[in-house]
């Protein structure tokens, strides 16, 4: 299928820059405990391959370069020591904390924020032999709570599970609270959102915390932008709140376009595309699938003052025609290295440095080698040359930087920047190459080509490019030129992104970025589409509906350019139903299909009961294990209780129990390697993870498809309550007077461990050793290890 059948519109198009869905998905999870690797990928995700980055140290409005304003004191209604207390007084954990450190603005945020009335406190609190530090804003005006995070250890083994407390309940201590750190916000302009991003006590093992988002009105509209996050865990404290201490003007909430007729720009112009989209889970690509989703500008907010769609820079889109070329094939080609072994540090810098211009003065510092966040089977080199920190000044000062990641076994670069850090701070300019003249825009296009053609391994067969004049390309400053490439399989475009590049005016790299998730072979072509694009059209602007609110543009850089932050008065197109918000029309089946298996389970519709629980004598287990998203049922609905498992899914289950997240934390250190996993194998991730908490020495990878007994489960349970070394001391005949079938069982120790914690019990006078465990059993066994917490030598489930 070629691309011009793939969109249905009037108006063909791609924006250009990322989804404003997607910026406000990276705003957000930055605010979450484990949402840093997750905004990355929020980003990458989008339809666009524009790179957005966003300032995780003002989450939600954003930083404003030239409305910065130097901390004067003497400005403050509130006073140092007031601020303290207020502090101590909202969080009673900090009756033991020191204040090592009090500033008036804010000076640990890069760009600085315009609002500097905040009194910024540090504190540190000394635990055992370690010490702790974090800050609390407050400010210095109205003395609401900016932000604040407790961030120490201090609930030691404890039993967590049943919480003392619902959600309902946490729910109305959160809006208390809000009422008295917030003084300036009256009881109207907080409203709880349905964020999808926030889900309740992520994991079984562990303090359980429920998350809050709460937005605030304004001039009696919704801000799309500003709200406020808050933690309580299930004991009933709050150890989380943030809520943006930025200060932006909003315009009248008097629109001048009516609601009717953006309704008829939005019906008009929106428009869908067929494509591949990557499935999200644990912050990493879990799959993919061929889908019709919103074209790139379908979804913009349009500017209900003037009735023109915004895009992600504050520009409004006027005109929306793009064309589509293919890269011809340059002189250079990127060529893989061959070598099985990966680069060392030298190395990789030098083929950066052969490639590639380096401004004069910077050296390299810091080379990391790590996992691609992107593809976690790929490691890659994280390079940073920067200038001499001798001369850095200012309490919060980047030495200018260059940066580049390089894929440590091929040598492809997968990012660079020539500028780091660029938010527009006065900086000396490039100097211009000798005899060297600028270039026009055919000739900066050109060049552009050049460099894709050599850093991008079949460029001009996988790429196209995506070509909206010099208007749009040429950068404000005058002195860069930026281009996007989109990526083809099977002729059909890949909807993460493809190759977002800036060359400067001589023709240097600028800026260079590709989103490297790679489509499986076997992906269905255009044939296997059986819903048609007007099918596809329909079902979208069924879903979706305007909503009068103030959006925020701004306050993140787009292909490493800082965009000013600003408040418009928008129509918002927002979905009918929430869980089809971040969901894609599947092409072949037809069926919605959720990109981001990480939202809320209930919000997106995944925590249907299965079909077949209802009078299952584990009903109630299994049904949290389903909240937890531990247990999925089936494409059928069915969730087969009564089935066996294997040892790969105890593991499992385990694992996610105590960190759904445990994909992003797997680390290829020598523990997880002596367990003997090879790298590709399936549970590769499950049973490093599990040898990092100690709970498995080695396995023999074929043990992991064969059905569990439960004697082997018998020996997991005693390695994770870590009781191995007292398994040792029991004797076969210490079951010899519970269960007639004592001589069959080869880990008398484990099973006496096992029984006497009321983890197993016997059946029939009889422990049946070599019987396979059901689902079901595992759930009931799962949930009982769960309640065992604080009640044995050693904490459950935590290192």
């Amino acid at each position: 299928m070629k691309q011009q059948v793939n969109k249905v519109g009037k108006a063909a198009g791609r924006k250009s820059s990322a989804k404003l869905a997607f910026v406000g998905l990276v705003a957000l999870s930055v605010a979450l405990p484990q949402g840093a690797a997750f905004a990355e990928d929020a980003a990458a995700s989008s339809t666009s391959t524009t790179t957005v980055v966003v300032d995780s140290g003002n989450a939600g409005t954003g930083s404003s370069k030239s409305g910065n304003t130097a901390a004067d004191p003497s400005k403050a209604k509130v006073t140092k020591e007031l601020a303290i207390a207020k502090v101590r007084e909202w969080f009673p954990a900090l009756e033991a904390a020191t204040v090592s450190q009090v500033d008036y603005g804010v000076n640990n945020v890069y760009p600085a924020p315009s609002n500097q009335n905040v009194w910024t406190i540090q504190w540190q609190v000394e635990v055992g032999n370690g010490s702790y530090g974090f800050s609390s804003q407050v400010d210095a005006i109205t003395g609401d709570l900016i932000h604040t995070y407790i961030s120490f250890p201090r609930e030691g083994n404890k039993s967590y599970y049943p919480p003392k407390i619902t959600r309902e309940q946490a729910l109305e201590k959160a809006k208390a609270f809000i009422a008295k750190v917030v003084p300036s916000l009256s009881v109207d302009e907080v409203k709880e959102s349905d964020s999808m991003f926030y889900s309740d006590a992520q994991t079984l093992f562990g303090p359980v915390n429920y998350y809050f988002n709460f937005s605030i009105m304004k001039n009696g509209l919704p801000s799309g932008f500003e709200s406020i996050n808050i933690t309580i865990t299930g004991d009933g404290e709050v150890t989380q709140f943030s809520r943006p201490g930025e200060k932006l003007d909003y315009p009248s909430s008097m629109p001048t376009v009516s609601k009717a007729d953006a309704e008829k720009k939005l019906r008009e112009e929106f428009q869908v595309e067929l494509g591949y989209v990557p499935v999200y889970k644990n912050g990493a690509i879990s799959d993919w699938v061929l889908a019709w989703g919103p074209a790139s500008d379908a979804t913009q907010p349009i500017n209900a003052l003037t009735g023109h769609k915004i895009n992600s820079e504050g520009e409004e889109i006027t005109a929306t025609k793009v064309t589509y070329s293919d890269v011809p094939m340059g002189t250079k080609l990127f060529q893989p290295r061959t070598s099985t072994t990966e680069l060392t540090s030298d190395e990789a810098a030098k083929l950066v440095e052969q490639i590639v211009f380096i401004p004069e003065g910077r050296k390299l510092s810091y080379p990391n080698l790590g996992k691609d966040y992107q593809n976690p089977e790929r490691n890659t080199w994280r390079l940073r040359w920067e200038e001499d920190r001798q001369n850095m000044a200012g309490p919060f000062y980047f030495p200018a930087q260059t940066s580049a990641t390089v894929d440590a076994l091929t040598g492809q670069f997968l990012e660079f920047q020539i500028e780091s850090y660029n938010y527009g701070e006065p900086r000396e300019p490039l100097a211009a190459p000798s005899g060297a003249a600028k270039l026009n825009y055919d000739q900066a296009k050109q060049r552009a080509l050049e460099w894709v053609n050599q850093l991008y391994p079949q460029a001009s067969r996988d790429l196209k490019l995506m070509e909206r004049g010099e208007t749009w390309s040429r950068l404000s400053n005058g002195e860069q030129y930026r281009f996007e490439l989109n990526r083809y399989v099977n002729d059909i475009p890949v909807l993460s992104g493809g190759v977002s590049i800036t060359v400067d005016a001589y023709g240097r790299l600028f800026f260079y970025s590709i989103n490297r998730g790679e489509v499986p072979a076997n992906m269905p072509d255009g044939k296997a589409v059986t819903v048609t694009a007007e099918q596809a059209l329909k079902s979208y602007m069924d879903n979706y509906e305007l909503e009068l609110q103030y959006s925020q543009i701004g306050g993140y850089t787009i292909d490493n350019t800082y965009v000013e932050p600003k408040v418009y008065l928008v129509y918002s197109p927002q979905s009918k139903e929430a869980s089809k918000a971040y969901q894609v029309l599947n092409a072949v089946t037809g069926k919605w299909v959720t990109t981001f298996e990480d939202l809320r389970a209930e919000q997106m519709g995944g925590n249907v009961e299965p079909k077949d629980l209802k009078g299952h004598w584990a009903e109630a287990d299994i049904k949290t294990l389903v909240q937890y998203r531990i247990l999925e049922p089936d494409d059928q609905g069915n969730l087969n209780p009564d089935q066996s498992i294997t040892v790969g899914d105890w593991l499992t289950y385990t694992v996610k129990a105590a960190n759904p997240y445990y994909t992003g934390y797997v680390q290829a250190s020598s523990t997880a390697a002596k367990a003997g996993i090879p790298v590709d194998h399936p549970y590769y991730q499950v049973v490093s993870y599990a040898a990092e908490l100690g709970w498995i020495d080695t396995i023999d990878p074929s043990q992991l498809d064969k059905v569990l007994t439960r004697e082997q489960l018998a020996v997991l349970l005693t390695s994770i309550v870590k009781y191995d070394r007292l398994a040792n001391f029991y004797e076969k005949d210490v079951l010899n007077p519970q269960f007639s079938d004592a001589e069959k069982i080869t880990r008398p120790g484990e099973v006496a461990i096992a029984v006497r914690l009321g983890l197993l019990q016997g059946q029939n006078g009889k422990f049946n050793p070599q019987r396979p465990v059901t689902k079901a059993e595992a759930a009931s066994i799962l949930m009982r290890l769960v309640k065992l917490q604080g009640k044995t030598d050693q904490a459950i489930g935590l290192e």
